[in-house]
Parts: C-alpha cells; sequence; structure tokens
C-alpha cells in the first residue's frame, strides 16, 4: 500500500488528487513518488508539507524544480522563478502536541484583566473543569502578579489545598495602553522556540550559497507563529540600557534569535505556513531580517507568495 492510500485519512481528497495528478510532472512527479513511498506516518506528514508548498507554488504562477543539489551535496527543497526573481525554497515541518480542534469554554471572569493599564500581551490558561470560584481566584491572583510582572515572567496559581487552578505568562510587549489576553491551553505553556531553533539551523545548512534563500516552517497550530517569530528576531526584554521615553519602557530583543547581529548572515527572508487539509489554500506569513539588502523585485515576490497569502 502507497503512503497516499495508507495515510489518507491524514490529508483532505481534493488535495491528495490534485498532488496524484502531478505524476507525470517533470519535476513534481519525483515528490509523488516519494509520498508514495513513505511507510512512516512522521515522514509522510514531512513531505506532504512539501508537497502544499509546491501546490501554493503552481496556483501562483511559479516554475519549480524539486530537490536541487548544492554544490556540497545537500538539496534544496525547492528552486523557484516568479516574475523573473530566483530563490531556493527550505520547507521544515514544526511538530506540535498542540490540539488544533479544542474547543474550550472561556469564562468571563478574564475580561477584567483586559482592564489592567499595562502594555502587555498576557496568555492566560486555566484547568478544564474549573469552577466559577476558581476563576475568580485565578483572575484575582493573575491581575496582582500582572500590575508587577515584567516580560517573560510566569505566574502558576494554586488554590489553598496546593492544586493548580492555571496560570498567566506577560508574552510580549505591544502598542496598546491595556492588557490584551491570549489564551493558552489548559496543559500548560510550550516553548516551541528551541525546536524552531533546530529547523532554522537544518535548513541553514542546507541553503545554495551565491543565492536568494527561504526557509519556510509548517505547523498545525497557528500559535506557532509566536515561537517562529521569537526564535528569528529573539526573546522579548525590557532593555534599561537606553534611556526610554517619560512614563514608557524601552522594549528590545534578546540576543537569543537566529538573525541576531551577525549571526547566520546568508539567511534575510523564513516565512511559515499553516500544515492543515489543503483545501482553503494556504494561511502563511513573511519574516524579513531588518537589516538585510534584499532587493525589491525578489521582496515583491515573496510577499507575493507568503505575505498572508
Amino acid at each position: 500500500m502507497s503512503g497516499l492510500e495508507q495515510y489518507h485519512d491524514h490529508v483532505s481528497l481534493r488535495a491528495r488528487r490534485e498532488i496524484e495528478s502531478w505524476r507525470s510532472h517533470p519535476e513534481l512527479g519525483a515528490l509523488v513518488d516519494s509520498l508514495d513511498a513513505i511507510s512512516d506516518l512522521d515522514q509522510f506528514l514531512n513531505t506532504w508539507a512539501e508537497a502544499l508548498i509546491a501546490r501554493h507554488l503552481l496556483a501562483r504562477g511559479c516554475e519549480v524544480r524539486f530537490e536541487v543539489r548544492t554544490p556540497a551535496g545537500r538539496s534544496c527543497d525547492f528552486e523557484v522563478r516568479l516574475d523573473g526573481q530566483q530563490f531556493y525554497l527550505h520547507v521544515k515541518r514544526l511538530w506540535s502536541d498542540r490540539s488544533t480542534h479544542r474547543h474550550l469554554t472561556v469564562s468571563s471572569r478574564l475580561r477584567y484583566l483586559e482592564r489592567i493599564l499595562r502594555p502587555y500581551v498576557v496568555r492566560v490558561r486555566w484547568h478544564e473543569g474549573a469552577s466559577d470560584d476558581d476563576m475568580r481566584f485565578l483572575v484575582a491572583q493573575a491581575a496582582e502578579f500582572i500590575q508587577h510582572a515584567k516580560v517573560g515572567d510566569e505566574l502558576v496559581v494554586r488554590d489553598a489545598s496546593s492544586r493548580e487552578l492555571g496560570g498567566c505568562r506577560i508574552v510580549a510587549p505591544w502598542e496598546g495602553e491595556h492588557v490584551t489576553l491570549a489564551i493558552g491551553l489548559p496543559s500548560g505553556f510550550t516553548d516551541g522556540a528551541p525546536r524552531v531553533h533546530k529547523l532554522l539551523r537544518k535548513a541553514y545548512q542546507q541553503f545554495m550559497p551565491r543565492a536568494a534563500n527561504v526557509i519556510l516552517i509548517g505547523s498545525s497550530h497557528p500559535h506557532d507563529v509566536e515561537d517562529i517569530e521569537t526564535a528569528l528576531l529573539g526573546s522579548h526584554i525590557e532593555r534599561w540600557d537606553a534611556e526610554p521615553a517619560r512614563g514608557r519602557v524601552a522594549w528590545g530583543r534578546a540576543a537569543d534569535g537566529f538573525w541576531h547581529a551577525n549571526h547566520f548572515t546568508a539567511s534575510a527572508a523564513a516565512g511559515w505556513f499553516l500544515v492543515d487539509d489543503g483545501d482553503d489554500g494556504l494561511e502563511t506569513r513573511l519574516w524579513l531580517r531588518p537589516e538585510a539588502a534584499i532587493d525589491r523585485p525578489l521582496r515583491d515576490a515573496l510577499s507575493k507568495l507568503l505575505d498572508g497569502a
């Protein structure tokens, strides 16, 4: 049984039929053969992510070559030509244990936290089945914590019997005056940035020299975008080495970013895409290295493909 037959319930029928139609394609036929030959689910999903990107590229008028060898004997997943621009894509899949379809009942008591006058994104989590009294206590503890916490701080809230009720984390600054909430999962907060770093470094080793290279990371949950951005740009920090404007805090990024200073200088662009059933096109995000000199035509081509396409 081929991989596409064995794992048909993990992909959409429409996307599968379209991808199977590439069997005679001079470049992408090899991608279909790879999907057919796989007998491991994780490997199949990695290759399926590449197939979704190929489908995305073709739908936007790109010319593609698959598995292009580099002088070092490695391979780029795709060589892409669009609007006169040529670049190489390196596709990686970030495995995540976050549920994509979990339904949470959000207590109205959490809205109290959004009245707090601090310019933070705050992620809140709580245990499923928490009572109204539990949520009242959780919100009271979180409100007191937020008043004095800084970016990166985390609180775990327990009741009088030491039973964990939930918690909150100060994720990042933002331009608003009040707290804005991001809902975490009941099982806790997961920092995926270290795993993203590993994927970024692996892709970097496959770069085509003296060419434009783009790293694409696919994942099954939209919240993974935060981890990818943190891995690229660095963790949010409060900066005290500069004089902030009166009444405001100076924000910055830590030195743990993939693009920090002179780290991995050949990397100037990276993207994310949501690995889902593939029926409605890909949800995407594009990052361009702030200090990188990227020609306007290439910048436009990448934006056409990945900037929220």
